[in-house]
């Protein structure tokens, strides 16, 4: 499939038509929201794991000192 930055906007509406572009388009947008969305989500989620896994070290390192 094309990069959308290479389509032929002209071509997309002779081909498919006026409201049929802008369907798609609209659709590719919601779809380029969810996925940032989601990258956003993950990110964060890793953010708070990495968070975790140092809690749990910073813990397992007291565990040992204290034997």
């Amino acid at each position: 499939m094309a990069d959308i930055g290479q389509v032929d906007m002209g071509e997309m509406m002779r081909r498919y038509g006026e409201e049929e572009v802008a369907r798609m388009m609209k659709e590719i947008v919601e779809n380029n929201e969810k996925i940032l969305k989601t990258q956003k989500q993950l990110g964060e989620l890793q953010v708070e794991e990495k968070k975790r896994r140092q809690i749990e070290i910073r813990k397992r390192k007291e565990e040992i000192i204290r034997e």
